[in-house]
């Protein structure tokens, strides 16, 4: 894959089961600079936000581990799943895990012509991505280290215990109750005189610590004489969490996460004409977690969450960090007020270990004696993943203290006896297998001004969970299809691309097994014409691009474990509740518990406009319109009233969803800008919308309330007028049904004019926190042996809503919840600020729940600009090693995650989180050494 200059007449590219010129390619198509996967993280989702026009990524937590970034191809289009399909060496295989030093070329394929050979996976379009193989030649190595100081981006900033306890009475004696603290327990705790008893922890500085570590180190080799030559690597990548551990413990229960990559890529050339290739690549990798809420099951992706959410809730006068003789702090037996420290230091220790083995073997033989052009190819792929978890843990006495004893030793009464102080054992085991074969003929010739290319293609898979925990999942997955290119050019002027895809799933109705996907393309490269030559000086490429065609999604649910053979009613056995003549005690008997339905795919017609321009022969210009219409969308029936009688609502392929928008890129290559300084620029940007057309959603009252034209992830609540600013204004409003309303207290919006604040005044307030525009762009600057490079991503059109204990502070069961430091910017009777941050404070109970509705007050723009990644490097002259047989050396520094600007200041506003609860991002500063032998 050379570099993305468009217009090159060599130039290739991957496309969907092969490869292409890329001045005949009509397919809408984004290609990543290899080298900009090349930085401190643990997978390579999460550095892939802003660098490809038409992906839009966001990464959710910073969790060691579980740090993969969610990724959509141009947005959601769908009620259900949204994820691409992702190919690694022509076989579904995941993102995660991959070593970015052993990526030859990543692409994503956005539009009908270039998904539709995908049939039933390629709605939501495809990410290829290739691994290096090697080329002819003497044995050259290659080693690569990098060393990184790691950090949160930004921590949540929480308030002090004095204030805490001024605002916790401030909301109960606001509304006329008693407060909690007493004077003289306020006055105790702010002398320290005895921090037993009169607390005052910041407990984020007490569970977490400021800096981690993290270190990545690879090595290859490639080389090999003509007729077999290889590439082989190893790398290795080593993450320090931020948890502190107790020293006392014979165990380590910090946060730690290291995977061993390995890959061989062999090719042979048996013959002249027959090509064999031999791939093996996989990962091994341990985590190491607190014991804590984990359980047996490494499928949890909330390892490290779970603490973070106990720091957060826990106030910093409730418990002491520590008591004498290491003895653990907690109040409530059921999990409430718990120490955090103790839950992630004592808790005991969780393992998670997994491997996974990638194997592919692929036959090329070229038919030119048989005719010009034709070739043949035939891959088998086996790959096999498992996982095991091995959690020892445990749980210790609780204790409160409970004033001094006469020789001023703390009195301790016990709150909480563990059944299991112990360490104990619990094991989970996990796993798959997954085979994949295909073969397929390639016709590639030209003849005079003509040149014509066709593919047919057959391919199977099966997937098989080694571990199923019933029948039904115990079955086997599998797709079936054929697939069928054909391409024609004149001149290298105008364009002509056909494909299609006609496969199915053993999850569809008998009838509705196959479907057939076809699409088509056109292209018109203007520059080629003879009248544009007096352009050329300035237009060095000019090229149109057009495409329709229709593609399906056959992942029908966000699991589709859940949605199997859904064509077949599903019985109930031993069904209770039947209520038949005298006996109103109930029986049991047989109930349909899922009504069989004439179930089939999702069907995507996408339409796709494109042009790619190239300026003065540096600089690249890609500017792609689309138009998706997404129908059969699979759903609950909304429009089955009650009186049918039905035990359960059958499903249907009901819902339609339209999504469109424009995604453009610009690069500049390697300019001249002095004697010996050159730049280039790069920039991404996404627009993608989505409306839902149609849900099945009964009628609605109202019309603000149907969700039918609004976005996929519409939020829907309450519009805050403002805050009630005297008795008067609240008899003269309409009534709020939420509990006690005062001055200070949120005024909502009737929306229907009848006198009351009721769910029929809910209305679509926000989009979702998935962005409908994102962006990166970036520059590199070279002179002589040193380079400077910068990379900025950003997200706008997205929106989350505050929620939840802490962020809305004393809202808890019984006022339970931390709260953040910006709580003193709240309405007061002598401070009726009506753009404070919190209206009048209340404390617990639903009498107090007016604040707390869904509601425009609590929402929040998540736009935001990131400098993701500066960077900075030396390379030293050709003979500097020689003496050593170092052909080549440099030293660089990376910084990722450097700084972030966004209106949001509480947390980092990526994270999927409505209270900040979630473990923060990660920024890391690196140094690097390069060695090439």
């Amino acid at each position: 894959i050379l570099d993305n200059v468009a217009g090159s007449m060599d130039e290739v590219v991957v496309i969907g089961y092969g490869k292409q010129r890329k001045i005949s390619q009509i397919g809408a198509q984004a290609v990543i600079n290899t080298s900009d996967l090349k930085q401190p993280i643990a997978n390579v989702g999460a550095g892939l936000a802003g660098r490809l026009a038409g992906l839009v990524a966001v990464q959710r937590t910073g969790e060691p581990g579980h740090d993969d970034a969610d990724i959509w191809i141009r947005g959601i289009a769908t009620l259900n799943n949204s994820k691409p399909l992702i190919l690694v060496d022509g076989v579904e295989r995941s993102l995660s895990n991959l070593n970015y030093d052993d990526i030859a070329s990543f692409s994503i394929l956005k539009d009908a012509s270039a998904t539709a050979v995908y049939g039933v996976r390629g709605a939501n379009g495809v990410v290829l991505i290739t691994t290096k193989r090697g080329k002819p030649g003497k044995p050259e190595f290659t080693f690569d280290y990098l060393q990184s100081i790691t950090t949160f981006t930004r921590l949540p900033d929480m308030t002090d215990g004095l204030t805490y306890m001024d605002m916790a009475n401030e909301a109960l004696t606001t509304r006329g109750e008693a407060p909690r603290y007493s004077a003289d327990y306020i006055a105790k705790t702010k002398s320290g005189e005895d921090p037993y008893l009169y607390p005052n922890v910041n407990w984020i500085d007490k569970v977490f610590k400021k800096n981690g570590l993290n270190r990545k180190a690879t090595v290859n080799i490639d080389g090999g004489a003509p007729s077999a030559f290889y590439y082989v690597s190893l790398g290795y990548y080593d993450e320090d969490g931020f948890l502190r551990t107790d020293p006392n413990q014979p165990y380590h229960s910090g946060v730690g996460y290291s995977r061993f990559n390995f890959t061989s890529n062999l090719t042979l050339k048996v013959t002249p004409t027959t090509t064999l290739e031999v791939g093996l690549q996989g990962y091994y990798s341990n985590g190491n977690y607190p014991g804590i809420n984990y359980g047996n099951d490494p499928r949890n992706t909330n390892q490290i969450n779970s603490i973070f959410q106990a720091v957060m809730d826990m106030p910093p006068v409730e418990l002491p960090f520590t008591l004498p003789g290491d003895t653990t702090s907690g109040r409530n037996p059921n999990g409430g007020y718990r120490n955090p420290f103790d839950q992630s230091a004592k808790s005991g220790y969780s393992n998670q270990y997994k491997t996974q083995l990638y194997t592919n073997i692929r036959l090329r033989q070229s038919l030119g004696m048989l005719l010009k052009g034709l070739s043949f190819t035939t891959m088998y792929a086996f790959d096999n993943y498992s996982e095991l978890a091995i959690t020892h843990g445990k749980r210790e006495n609780d204790y409160i203290p409970d004033g001094r004893n006469p020789d001023g030793s703390l009195n301790l009464i016990l709150a909480y006896a563990s059944p299991n102080t112990s360490l104990g054992y619990d094991r989970y085991n996990g796993g798959n297998r997954r085979s994949y074969t295909e073969t397929a003929l390639n016709y590639d010739t030209a003849f005079g001004k003509h040149r014509v290319s066709a593919l047919v293609l057959y391919n199977q898979s099966e997937f098989i969970d080694a571990f199923a925990g019933d029948f039904t999942s115990s079955i086997p997955y599998r797709t079936r299809g054929i697939a069928a290119r054909a391409t024609y050019s004149y001149k290298d002027r105008y364009f002509a691309e056909y494909n299609f895809g006609y496969n199915g799933s053993e999850n569809f109705a008998p009838k509705n097994r196959y479907g057939f996907f076809p699409s088509y393309g056109l292209g018109w490269v203007v520059s080629n014409e003879d009248f544009f030559d007096p352009l050329k000086n300035t237009i060095s490429f000019l090229k149109f691009r057009f495409s329709s065609g229709t593609v399906g999604n056959s992942q029908i649910g966000g699991n589709i474990s859940d949605n199997r053979f859904v064509y077949l009613d599903q019985v109930n056995t031993n069904a209770e509740g039947y209520t038949l003549g005298t006996n109103r005690n109930g029986t049991s008997g047989y109930q349909i518990s899922s009504y069989g339905v004439d179930l089939t795919w999702e069907s995507s017609l996408k339409t796709n406009l494109g042009m790619e321009m190239t300026l003065l022969k540096a600089t690249t210009i890609n500017v792609d319109l689309f138009k998706e219409h997404r129908t059969g969308i699979f759903l609950q029936r909304g429009t089955v009233p009650e009186f049918v009688g039905l035990t359960s609502v059958p499903y249907g392929n009901l819902g339609v969803v339209d999504n469109a928008g424009v995604d453009i890129s610009l690069q500049q290559n390697h300019v001249r800008i002095g004697n010996e300084l050159f730049l280039s620029l790069q920039g991404n940007f996404t627009y993608a919308r989505n409306k839902v057309v149609t849900n099945d959603q009964p009628n609605q009252r109202y019309p603000w309330q149907n969700k039918t034209g609004q976005g996929v992830l519409a939020r829907f609540g309450y519009i805050a007028e403002s805050l009630f600013k005297d008795s008067a204004e609240i008899l003269n409003s309409a009534a709020q049904s939420f509990g006690e309303v005062r001055p200070g207290d949120i005024k909502y919006k009737d929306l229907n004019g009848d006198g009351v604040i009721d769910a029929y005044d809910q209305t679509a307030i926000g989009t979702g926190d998935v962005p409908f525009i994102l962006y990166g762009f970036g520059f590199d600057l070279t002179y002589k042996k040193f380079s400077l490079g910068a990379f900025f991503q950003g997200q706008a059109k997205a929106n989350i809503i505050l929620s939840g204990a802490s962020i809305q502070p004393f809202s808890g069961d019984g006022g339970q919840g931390n709260a953040y430091s910006v709580i003193t910017d709240r309405w007061t009777p002598e401070n009726q600020n009506q753009h404070a941050f919190y209206p009048r404070l209340g404390y617990g109970g639903p009498k107090n729940g007016n604040n707390n509705q869904v509601s425009t007050w609590w929402q929040r723009d998540a736009s935001f600009i990131k400098l993701r990644t500066l960077k900075a490097a030396y390379t030293f002259r050709k003979d500097a090693f020689k003496k050593v047989g170092i052909k080549n050396a440099y030293i660089y520094v990376i910084g990722e995650n450097v700084l972030s600007f966004s209106k949001f200041k509480l947390w980092d506003v990526e994270l999927n989180t409505s209270n900040g609860v979630r473990y923060p991002q990660v920024a890391a500063y690196s140094l690097g050494l390069h060695f090439d032998f």
